[in-house]
């Protein structure tokens, strides 16, 4: 359970053969390429042409899954209104549903799905631009019918108020706030207003010699003058425009549906982006080789146990190579890749989520499995909830059976269902029920001890706050710098225990907080050694009262971990009142078995809600209780994860050849 060492492949061969190469490296499955740019007279050649057909293969596979996932809610609403509309959905790779497996031979013969899969995306494609064709003449209409409707009382053509030889006419629009300043065009027109809301329709007609005046005014009034090409009376324009709009509807309804009814070729596009991604991967990793006229050299990360069996299929292959693997220079840093037990590996998505470890650095996941497991319970801490949680996920698992690195997050929730069931145990709380009220043995309840419950998380936290010291002193040691890790890490040893005996002692022996004290000088003398070692003049000064001053950032991480104590209590007592609140339920209906009922609905909102909102909440806080205060005290991570030729593959996995050889 470890960082993997790593190797560099360092490899030459005929440029005829480097794409033959790239294959059998990509089915290796170990091997990441990188970009060879240490050598003089050479070139790094890239095939534009092969380059812009995968790209457009690609941006054409994408937009036939967008298109689905786009129009797959409105089609479940037009399936809803019209039930006897129906078509059989193709689920996507969810969180409940493991990634389908190809063989090699499966993902080779991709290409053969080609020609079904883009005549497919052209038909989806012709009917996505008559939809939106449909769409923005919708919008029109609606338009339209925004500009008639102040006009409904106008009982003739609207181009019938046109102007003749002797008079000029206005169509328009004006704010209703400035309806009373229509006064002044009574000496000037005649005019007729039509009432819409916040807004006026108006119709104006004046003689020739006043249509300056009667402009000047309604400029002055904001005029909008009408602008729709519907010249006929304004309500049988908009019954027309309404009709056409139901019209339309009911062509897009039929379109939408039947253009989901293509996504059974969804499985086929997802096979093939897969494909191609791969070769784009491909295309990318020919770039990065360094290129003669005749020949390329190619330079690669294998992890070191993994070198053995790929020089034994690079030299039982048939192409013109010459290779070698050495260890990485001091100036190289090779990519990180962290291999771990089934129990740790799920952790590795919470310690990425801050940042990867470095290659040199000690794989900090073991450490964030054990606490993240043991703060779950603490955080949860009601067996019933870690019962509920366990089977629930692990009937999840029984059922898809995800491949290694996948379903990560159930995987973590079921272990963490596990540590809710011992948990609960030790506080003596049964789906917000204690342990007392039913005779079963228990240490405390956090309810009736809130106090034990807050120095039992502060006293974990301590505890992995210095186990986190321990680990950076280990670091230190490493690095040859085994003086300055005693200090940094004993320092803090000396001051809790040198604290916790010149405070508490006293209860134990007289001389336990003299004793506690000279622990504690000794511990601040050497965390302002730490400070200043490797400083010079001014700065051991203050580097050693930096140190000191890093004594009140210890502790107000120390009290973060009260979020424990917060959680823990708040699900306890959350638990209690929903099940006190289906007691009373119960006790005020006069008819038992109705009573019972509501009270069981109840619980079973209640609790539903309480499990639901708590698992949340102790993912969360628990991930922050990593990141901040554990990660603190002696992670540095900014790593970059090992990513071989081949991780590209989004929606299936290549089945590991132990298994395609059985």
């Amino acid at each position: 359970m470890a960082i993997a060492r790593m190797s560099k492949l360092l490899l030459v061969g005929n440029n005829k053969e480097r794409k033959q190469l790239i294959k059998k490296l990509h089915k290796a499955g170990c091997v990441e390429i990188v970009f060879a740019d240490k050598y003089q007279n050479v070139e790094h050649i890239e095939d534009v042409k092969e380059v812009d057909s995968v790209s457009q293969m690609l941006a054409k596979l994408e937009f036939g899954m967008q298109t689905f996932k786009d129009y797959k809610t409105e089609a479940a609403r037009i399936i809803k209104n019209n039930k006897g509309v129906e078509y059989k959905e193709c689920k996507p790779d969810g969180l409940l549903k493991a990634k389908p497996s190809l063989t090699w031979e499966e993902l080779d013969e991709s290409r053969t799905l080609e020609e079904e899969v883009l005549q497919k995306i052209d038909e989806i494609g012709e009917l996505n631009q008559q939809i939106y064709q449909n769409k923005s003449q919708r919008t029109k209409l609606v338009s339209t019918i925004d500009q008639l409707k102040p006009f409904v009382g106008l009982d003739m053509a609207v181009d019938k108020l046109r102007d003749t030889k002797t008079t000029s006419a206005w169509l328009g629009y004006i704010n209703a706030s400035k309806k009373e300043s229509l006064k002044d065009l009574d000496e000037l027109a005649v005019y007729q207003t039509f009432d819409s809301g916040s807004t006026t329709a108006v119709g104006v007609v004046a003689l020739k010699e006043k249509a300056d005046e009667v402009n000047n005014i309604l400029s002055s009034l904001d005029w909008v003058a009408y602008s729709s090409t519907c010249k006929g009376v304004p309500s049988q324009e908009i019954d027309k425009c309404q009709q056409e709009i139901k019209e339309l509807d009911k062509q897009n309804e039929e379109m939408v549906i039947e253009l989901v009814r293509h996504d059974t070729i969804l499985p086929q596009i997802r096979q093939l982006h897969d494909y191609y991604s791969l070769e784009k991967a491909k295309n990318e990793c020919e770039y990065k080789t360094a290129s003669t006229a005749s020949s390329y050299v190619l330079e690669a990360w294998v992890p070191s146990d993994k070198v053995e069996e790929l020089t034994k299929e690079l030299e039982e292959c048939d192409l013109n190579l010459a290779f070698f693997t050495r260890e990485p220079k001091e100036d190289e840093i090779p990519p990180s890749y962290v291999e771990n037990n089934a129990v740790v590996a799920p952790y590795q998505d919470v310690t990425n989520m801050f940042s990867a470890p470095s290659y040199n650095e000690i794989d900090p996941n073991p450490f964030v499995a054990f606490f993240f497991f043991v703060f779950f319970g603490m955080m949860l801490s009601d067996a019933g909830y870690g019962l509920v949680l366990t089977l629930l996920t692990g009937i999840v698992l029984a059922v898809i059976k995800p491949p290694k690195g996948q379903s990560n997050l159930i995987k973590i929730i079921f272990m963490g269902g596990i540590s809710t069931i011992i948990w609960g145990a030790v506080f003596g709380s049964y789906f917000g029920v204690s342990a007392k009220d039913l005779g079963i043995p228990y240490w405390f309840n956090p309810i009736d001890d809130p106090m034990m419950m807050l120095f039992l998380s502060l006293g974990v936290g301590i505890f992995q706050m210095c186990f986190g010291l321990g680990i950076n002193m280990v670091a230190l040691i490493k690095q040859k710098r085994g003086f300055e890790g005693f200090c940094a890490t004993f320092s803090w040893y000396f001051m809790i225990l040198g604290l916790a005996g010149g405070a508490l002692g006293g209860k134990l022996a007289a001389w336990v907080p003299t004793v506690g004290w000279i622990l504690f000088g000794v511990g601040l003398a050497l965390l302002m050694i730490a400070g200043a070692i490797g400083k010079k003049g001014f700065k051991k000064v203050s580097g050693a009262l930096s140190n000191v001053y890093g004594i009140i950032n210890f502790f107000s991480d120390l009290m973060s971990y009260t979020r424990i104590f917060g959680l823990g209590l708040a699900t306890a007592v959350i638990g209690m009142v929903f099940n006190q609140i289906g007691m009373v339920i119960m006790g005020l209906i006069p008819v038992k078995a109705i009573g019972a009922l509501f009270a069981m609905i109840i619980f079973l909102i209640g609790h539903v809600f309480n499990v639901g909102i708590n698992t949340l909440g102790a993912y969360v806080h628990n991930s922050r209780l990593q990141f901040v205060e554990f990660f603190g005290k002696f992670y540095t991570g900014g790593g970059r994860l090992f990513r071989p030729l081949g991780s590209e593959m989004k929606y299936y996995y290549i089945k590991p050849k132990e298994v395609e050889k059985q």
